[in-house]
């Protein structure tokens, strides 16, 4: 469905809002075929990707602030992911030897075995969402995408101060 169709806009804005639409709206639809999948194995989105970031983590764990860092939905709040993680036994947190007002967060082997069961059907679904693309065009994508992120993120930097609203 066309930009157009599916926001049913009377005439298409500029082409860097559609761009910005187009990327909000594949987020949402990926998002939507992920949540899913992860819902059939007990988990949110979120999650997932807690337990992906410990799995690839060094063997003494993360720290939260560490997991937070990597996050992908980075609304998330970690510490409560994590409590929820501990309670159905798919990680646990271990003191810190160097600090002890740190802990860090170890996926248990329950965990392990878990994400270790989703690898093959995390990629049927990843071939499944980019199989409109060869790998070179899904490359390519991948790296223009790369691209614009980090453009965005030096906007963050650079953008000259909004103008702070008025109080009534």
């Amino acid at each position: 469905m066309s930009l157009q169709e599916e926001l049913q806009l009377s005439k298409l804005p500029s082409a860097g809002v559609q761009l910005m639409l187009q990327l909000m709206l594949t987020r949402e639809a990926v998002v939507r075929v992920q949540e899913r999948l992860f819902e059939a194995h007990g988990l949110t989105i979120q999650q997932y990707n807690v337990l992906r970031i410990i799995r690839g983590g060094p063997v003494k764990g993360h720290p939260i602030y560490e997991i937070e860092r990597r996050m992908i939905y980075r609304f998330a709040n970690v510490t409560r992911l994590v409590d929820r993680l501990e309670v159905q036994g798919l990680v646990k947190r271990i003191q810190d030897a160097k600090d002890r007002r740190v802990s860090r967060v170890v996926i248990t082997p329950k965990g392990k075995r878990l994400m270790d069961r989703m690898d093959a059907p995390v990629q049927e679904l990843s071939d499944r969402i980019t199989g409109c693309c060869s790998e070179e065009q899904c490359l390519a994508l991948a790296d223009r995408l790369e691209k614009l992120r980090d453009h965005c993120l030096r906007q963050e930097v650079d953008q000259p101060g909004v103008p702070e609203a008025t109080s009534i």
